[in-house]
């Protein structure tokens, strides 16, 4: 993510959307304390909206390598 975004969804903590073999969705949230299953739709809605958001901020694949191979240079 490029600093220049500031605060974005992504900051209220690491989550992962699955999809079951039968194409149901569940997500995860973790924190500090526990983590939680997702299954409610209304909060898998609001999650795939937090991702999609994540998604739309976040650098391109080559602009990912190029900052990290940018700030690999600086580490000696």
């Amino acid at each position: 993510m490029p600093s220049s975004v500031g605060a974005y969804a992504g900051l209220n903590g690491p989550f992962v959307i699955a999809q079951c073999p039968d194409h149901r969705l569940a997500g995860y949230l973790d924190n500090q304390v526990q983590g939680q299953v997702v299954s409610d739709v209304d909060d898998l809605a609001a999650i795939m909206a937090a991702w999609e958001n994540v998604r739309g901020e976040a650098l391109s694949h080559w602009q990912s390598v190029d900052l990290i191979m940018e700030v690999a240079e600086t580490w000696n």
